[in-house]
Order: C-alpha cells, then structure tokens, then sequence
C-alpha cells in the first residue's frame, strides 16, 4: 500500500470497519475467505512457500476485536491481502480469483462509504517467488487445484451426451486420464489431462453451463 498519512484507530473507526468486516463476512461469496486456508488438508504443499502471510476474514476480525490495529490502514492492508493472497496462489483465470475480486470491489465500495476520508489500498502486482531471489509469473501450462476442483464439480452438472462428447476429447488428447471400470462406467483423472485439453474441455463445459447449445464439432 502506498502510505501517504496514517489513521489513528478510535472507537468511532473501529467501528466502521468491523461493519465492513462483518458485510464481506456476511456475503454468500465469502464461504472460503472466512477461515485460514487449510493447505495440509488441501494437499496445497507449496502454499506457504508462495503466500508468505496468509491472512482470512476471521483473523482480521479477532485482530480488530482484540485491538492489534494500532491505525485504520493496518486492517485495511490485512483485508486487502486476503484478495492478492488469492490472486497470487490461483492465478488471474481460477474461479475463486473471479469470487475474490468481486468481494475486493465489494470491500472497496464500503470503504469510500463508511471511511471516505481513508485512502484505498494499493498494492503492486506480486509474483510467485521460485528461489530466494528469483521471481517469475505462475507457469501458464499448469492447472491450478481449485481449477481442477472446479472442473470435477462442473462436470457433475452436464447432461449425458455433453459428458459422452466430453469423454471423447479427453480419449482423444489425453488417454491416461480415462479410466473405464467397468461397461460404460468409467473415470476420468483429471491430473493426467494435458494442459490444452484441459483448457478447451473447461472452456466448452462453461459454454455449456452458460446455456449455450452443444457444439459436437468441438475438437481438440
């Protein structure tokens, strides 16, 4: 954040910013911001490699509660991480970036409400750090866990020949993802699907999703 002058943290401030806290915390959109991430569960390895302070909503209401803020800016900064933390790990394209940018501009429309004397945070872009002093963009040919999650959970949702249609691409591009158990049952491992079909499959199923009718001369 760009400090230019900082705000003292009284009753009146304190205040207000639990009413914004509370408003993100309140929010259908929040569910996974609410809480730490829990990267052993998640099987997320290289998470705290990659987020060097991970921060939630919770956190940042018991540290507002418990009057660690000494200034507004403070909890403004921790707020404001959570959203870059997210962005950074996930990438620009994963859904829950998508989700964290619409409560970003959620808790910066709140801001300019309750706090229009406060200025915004702004943070630079930061990227992934690789070694102790080399830094370079997330990889463009890896898939993201909550994109793989994302994936699963959407395919779940497609009628029969859309799932048949989508089985075919991944026969076709990626035969070590397919798994057939037995008859017309199978499995599809969605870590061995190549990078571009996982791209091309993603990106037909949310056209599908989106309502769109089923393009069979879909290739990939």
């Amino acid at each position: 954040m760009i400090k230019t002058t900082q705000t003292p943290l009284n009753k009146e401030e304190q205040r207000r910013l639990n009413q914004i806290v509370q408003q993100l915390l309140d929010s259908n959109d929040s569910v996974e911001f609410r809480q730490p991430v829990d990267y052993k569960a998640l099987n997320l390895h290289d998470y705290i490699i990659i987020v060097k302070k991970p921060m939630d909503l919770g956190t940042v209401q018991r540290k507002l509660n418990s009057n660690t803020y000494k200034t507004v800016e403070e909890c403004l900064d921790d707020i404001q991480l959570i959203w870059d933390n997210c962005k950074l790990y996930n990438g620009s394209q994963s859904w829950i970036t998508k989700i964290a940018e619409k409560l970003e501009r959620l808790f910066k429309k709140n801001v300019k409400n309750y706090l229009p004397l406060v200025n915004l945070p702004q943070f630079v872009p930061k990227q992934k750090e690789v070694g102790a002093d080399v830094f370079q963009e997330e990889p463009q040919d890896q898939v993201s866990y909550n994109d793989k999650v994302e994936f699963s959970n959407n395919l779940k949702q497609l009628a029969p020949e859309q799932i048949g249609l989508i089985v075919h691409m991944i026969q076709n591009t990626s035969p070590n993802a397919f798994i057939e158990i037995e008859g017309e049952k199978y499995q599809i491992i969605v870590d061995y699907i190549e990078y571009e079909a996982f791209i091309k499959c993603q990106k037909q199923i949310q056209t599908w999703i989106a309502g769109d009718t089923i393009n069979k001369k879909v290739k990939i």
